[in-house]
């Protein structure tokens, strides 16, 4: 993304995914106004962990960003370090990898296409993958996409059932590996499911989705929508009425 110095600025509600996320900004960092009404810079590299909550996210004159969205289970390949360290964080790049990213900071701001600020981007991620131990990486992929298979309508002891493993472990490897516990984890992929049938069938009413997407009732249903977006269902769809998950088809 990239924005020019006589544009206007324009902020975007930012709401929870199941993806660890990586930002690099070459020009003006983003500004972020969080929940808790704290409002701060971005550094001009960071990594965000999963989340629970939402932010609102505004440019600041002239910016260029690139931008990288790891698969649910594929960040734990090129961070060595447990990912639920940065649950609900969004950390300076710089603090765990020093001058290296201080480099790549000064490669990116230097290079004048945005295919060789990828490049750039792409040889330092692919100096930093070292797949986890393979019955770890079969595993927590199975874990997710039983998980998925339900959109979210599971337990964690169900999951652990399948998987021929306890809760405690389960528990364990997926805070580890993806970022999250394994409830909040399935918690997390049925909001995603929530908002996929939202941008699919718009015309279902709440109560009709929240039956269909495993919540007991409505109030439920709005209460955990809203701690992830900060709108009410019906709020959310009027102020984004074409949103679609990721581009994703119905």
């Amino acid at each position: 993304m990239e924005s020019d110095i006589n544009d206007e600025d324009v902020m975007e509600r930012v709401i929870p995914t199941e993806n660890i996320q990586l930002m690099f900004h070459y020009k003006n960092p983003f500004v972020v106004f969080h929940s808790n009404d704290t409002v701060i810079k971005q550094p001009r590299s960071i990594i965000s962990g999963l989340s629970d909550n939402y932010s609102d996210v505004s440019t600041a004159g002239e910016t260029g960003v690139v931008f990288i969205s790891f698969h649910t289970t594929g960040a734990c390949h090129f961070f060595n370090f447990p990912l639920s360290e940065i649950e609900n964080l969004s950390v300076d790049l710089s603090d765990i990898f020093n001058s290296e990213i201080r480099q790549i900071e000064e490669l990116l701001f230097y290079k004048d296409t945005i295919r060789e600020k990828v490049t750039v981007i792409e040889n330092f991620l692919i100096k930093r993958y070292s797949p986890i131990p393979s019955h770890d990486g079969l595993f927590i992929q199975k874990g997710v996409e039983i998980v998925k298979n339900f959109k979210g309508q599971t337990n964690a002891k169900y999951l652990s059932d399948c998987l021929f493993t306890s809760p405690k472990t389960l528990e364990r490897k997926f805070a580890k590996y993806l970022g999250k516990t394994t409830k909040q984890l399935i918690k997390l992929i049925r909001f995603q499911e929530v908002l996929h049938d939202f941008s699919c069938v718009n015309e279902l009413n709440l109560t009709e989705q929240a039956y269909k997407n495993g919540y007991f009732d409505q109030s439920h249903f709005i209460h955990d929508f809203k701690s992830y977006t900060g709108y009410t269902p019906k709020e959310f769809f009027a102020k984004y009425p074409d949103y679609n998950l990721d581009g994703e088809s119905c």
